[in-house]
C-alpha cells in the first residue's frame, strides 16, 4: 500500500462520467452529428446541474476519445473520430506488453496478421499509378547502398504505401501503432549482416505479386519476409543473451 495512506471513499460514478455518457449517447443516436456545436460550458453546467470541473472533465475525456474537438476560444464540436485516437488510448498497456518477450511475440504475430491482410488488398486494388509508385519506392530501397538508416527509411516507405493502397484507415492506423512498438525489433533485425540483402529480395517478391494482382503470391512473399525478420530478431537476441 506504499503511497496510499489515507483511505479514500469514491462515489460509484463520477458526475463527469455521467455527463460524458449522456453526450456520447446523443452523438451515437444522431441527435448530435459531426460538425454540431455543443452548448457553452456555462450552459452545460446549468443543464446538468453541476460545477465547471465536472463539465470540463467530461469534455476533455470525449476529446481524448475522438468524439469531440475541444479548442480554446471556440465552441466544442462533434468531430469525425480518427482511428489513431482509439488506438492511442491503448498505447500505455501496449508498451507494457511489448516490454516483455511474450509481448514482443504477440505484436510480431499481430504485425504479420495485419500486413498479410493489407498486402492481399493491395494486390486486389492496386492501380497502375499505385504500382508505378510502389516500384519507385522499391528501387529506392534497393539502391540504399548498404546504408542501414537509408534502408530503414525506404523500407518504411515501401511498407506504408502498401498499407495506403488498401484504403482502410483503421487497419492503417493499427499497422502504424504496431510498427512503432516493434521499432527495437526492426532495428536489431537490420543489424544482421545479410538482413538488407534478404529484405530487398523479399520486397521485390512482394512487389511482383502486387504488380501481377496475385493475392496468394503477395501473401506468401509477405509472410515469408516477416517470418524471417522475426526469426532474425530472436536469433540475435539469443546471441546477445549468451554473451552477457
Amino acid at each position: 500500500m506504499s503511497g496510499f495512506g489515507t483511505p479514500v471513499h469514491l462515489n460509484r460514478e463520477r458526475l463527469s462520467d455521467k455527463i460524458a455518457r449522456d453526450i456520447e449517447a446523443r452523438v451515437l443516436s444522431g441527435e448530435l452529428t459531426v460538425g454540431d456545436q455543443l452548448p457553452s460550458e456555462r450552459e452545460l453546467m446549468v443543464h446538468y446541474g453541476v460545477g465547471r470541473p465536472a463539465v470540463r472533465e467530461a469534455l476533455l475525456w470525449l476529446n481524448k476519445t475522438g468524439i469531440l474537438a475541444v479548442s480554446n476560444g471556440d465552441r466544442t464540436r462533434v468531430t469525425e473520430p480518427d482511428p489513431r485516437d482509439l488506438l492511442q488510448l491503448l498505447s500505455g498497456a501496449a508498451k507494457m506488453l511489448v516490454a516483455r518477450p511474450q509481448g514482443v511475440r504477440q505484436f510480431q504475430k499481430t504485425r504479420i496478421f495485419v500486413e498479410v491482410a493489407m498486402v492481399r488488398e493491395a494486390a486486389r486494388l492496386a492501380s497502375p499509378a499505385d504500382i508505378a509508385k510502389l516500384e519507385e519506392l522499391l528501387e529506392k530501397n534497393e539502391n540504399s547502398g548498404g546504408d542501414i538508416a537509408v534502408f530503414s527509411a525506404t523500407d518504411d516507405a515501401f511498407h506504408q504505401f502498401i498499407a495506403a493502397i488498401g484504403q482502410d484507415p483503421l487497419l492503417d492506423a493499427l499497422y502504424e501503432v504496431v510498427m512503432d512498438l516493434l521499432e527495437e525489433q526492426r532495428r536489431m533485425s537490420l543489424s544482421h549482416p545479410q538482413a538488407l540483402v534478404m529484405a530487398a529480395a523479399a520486397h521485390r517478391n512482394i512487389f511482383e505479386g502486387i504488380r501481377d494482382h496475385d493475392a496468394d503470391r503477395s501473401e506468401a512473399a509477405m509472410r515469408d519476409h516477416l517470418n524471417t525478420v522475426v526469426q532474425t530478431y530472436w536469433d540475435i537476441s539469443e546471441q546477445e543473451s549468451g554473451t552477457n
